[in-house]
This record gives C-alpha cells, structure tokens and sequence, in this order.
C-alpha cells in the first residue's frame, strides 16, 4: 500500500453484517473491508480487564472492562488503532479474551453469548493526530485523523464501546440509511 493507493473504503452499514464479518471465516468487519480490496489484514492485539475510562463506564455503566486494543495493518501498512471495551460481566473468561476470537470477530462472539448488537451508534470528530498516533502512522502533524466512537447496543444493555483512529488519507466514511427508519 502506498500514499497513492486506492483508500480502504469503511461502508458502516456493510461492514457489520454478519455474512460480511464472517465472509470465508475472516475475522470480522476491518478483515472484510481490507481483503476486499485484495489486501492481507494484519492485527496485532492487546487484551486484559482494565477499569474503564469514564466516558466508557458512563456508557457501559460498569468500571470492569475487558479490553481489546489492536493495532492494524494493511500489506503492513498501519492503518487502523482501535480499542474495544467490554463489561467484564458479559466477555470474562469467554472467546473476547482471547487472542483470536474466530470467524467474526468479537462481534459475532457477543452474539453466540446472548449479546446481538441490535443498534450501533457512531460519532466522528477529525483532529490532528498526536505524537503516538503521528509515529505509528507515519504522519505528519498537519494531517488529520478520523476518530471514530462506536457504540453496540444489545437489546437492553450497551455490550460494547470502541474508540477508532484512522489516518484521514488512507480511509473513505461511507454511510447509508433507509429515511423512512429514522426515529
């Protein structure tokens, strides 16, 4: 991949499929979005029960997390950090602590535990990178970032908050919606 390649294209809607995360057993919605584009996917992952930071505990309404931090790569290109929490009373001891959670991804393992997410929220802020995220991106400081704070809601509870950040030059946001849905 390079500055001039085609950008990996995140279609909200899409990527959250079940068929789509768990398309030829790939690990869930940034393996589909990167090996559609003939890419190979690369995460590399960090997980443990950590407390929350506030704004994720006044989501979850819990202090004890389970937390997946990934950083991600296309063809080794850094392309993607994403944390992921989760209440520890839903992931501890199951899949979500594991290092491959399987076809899917920690999305399709809420589900099998009971935990579908129903309805996602998303809110995306552009910023300038900070010196860690400029470093492992290999950015400059002029450049943006998207940040992305994805919300999953079971049908009672939120199950997951995940805090993204993507190099603005290597990703396209596309969203759609049926109008006639909105609340």
């Amino acid at each position: 991949m390079t500055a001039t390649s085609t950008p990996i294209a995140r279609r909200a809607m899409h990527r959250y499929t079940r068929r789509n995360r768990e398309h030829q057993g790939g690990g869930g919605p940034f393996d589909f979005e990167v090996r559609a584009l003939g890419m190979t996917p690369r995460v590399e992952s960090a997980i443990g029960r950590v407390q929350a930071p506030a704004e994720v505990s006044a989501v979850l309404g819990t202090d004890d997390v389970v937390s997946r931090a990934r950083r991600m790569f296309a063809d080794d290109v850094p392309v993607q950090l994403a944390t992921s929490y989760i209440p520890a009373d839903i992931a501890a001891g199951t899949a979500l602590e594991q290092q491959a959670t399987g076809p899917g991804g920690m999305i399709s393992r809420l589900a099998d535990l009971g935990y579908a997410q129903v309805r996602m929220t998303e809110r995306i802020t552009v910023r300038p990178p900070t010196e860690a995220e400029a470093d492992f991106f290999a950015m400059s400081a002029d450049q943006a970032v998207y940040e992305i704070v994805h919300v999953g809601h079971a049908a009672d509870r939120a199950v997951e908050v995940c805090h993204h950040v993507l190099p603005a030059h290597r990703w396209v946001l596309d969203y759609e919606w049926n109008p006639d849905a909105a609340n």
